[in-house]
């Protein structure tokens, strides 16, 4: 699964996987765990599985630069929430819980989508680049549309 994101500074497509990890642990390093609303373009985004759907801009720019503050923390501090697992292990019905734990805590299999990350920045540099890069020439009104591809 892969999504597309279109902005007005561009577009770039990303592995379902590395946005619903990014959001997981966004959640639960910088929510407390659960969401928080502090966060809302960001988990706007896992609704656009089997459709399309626009999140403002700027509001996205604002909680990537935020989200950006995590990507120097060592790998083990990635975080998976009940929701991503359960769809991950093809657990269903999903849970309506949202909760968060770090990985290594996670008695669920996932193979990273990238060899050997060290850094978060190893898995979520080039996806906080791209929204970047699309987001920032945002003004009031300009919206990201999102495309599960």
């Amino acid at each position: 699964m892969s999504l597309s994101f279109i902005g007005p500074g561009g577009s770039f497509e990303q592995r379902w996987i590395c946005y619903a990890l990014l959001r997981d642990t966004v959640q639960h390093h910088l929510e407390g765990g659960t969401p928080s609303g502090r966060f809302r373009a960001l988990h706007s985004i896992a609704s656009a599985l089997g459709r399309r759907i626009q999140v403002p801009a700027p509001e996205l720019l604002q909680e990537v630069e935020a989200a950006a503050t995590l990507l120097d923390r060592p790998v083990a501090d990635l975080a998976i929430s009940q929701r991503t697992g359960a769809i991950l292990s093809l657990s269903w019905p999903i849970p309506e819980a949202r909760q968060t734990q770090k990985l290594c805590e996670w008695e669920g299999r996932l193979e990273l989508p990238y060899q050997d990350p060290k850094l978060l920045s190893d898995l979520f540099g080039t996806l906080v680049d791209g929204l970047r890069r699309i987001t920032m020439p945002a003004k009031a009104g300009d919206v990201v549309q999102v495309v599960d591809t």
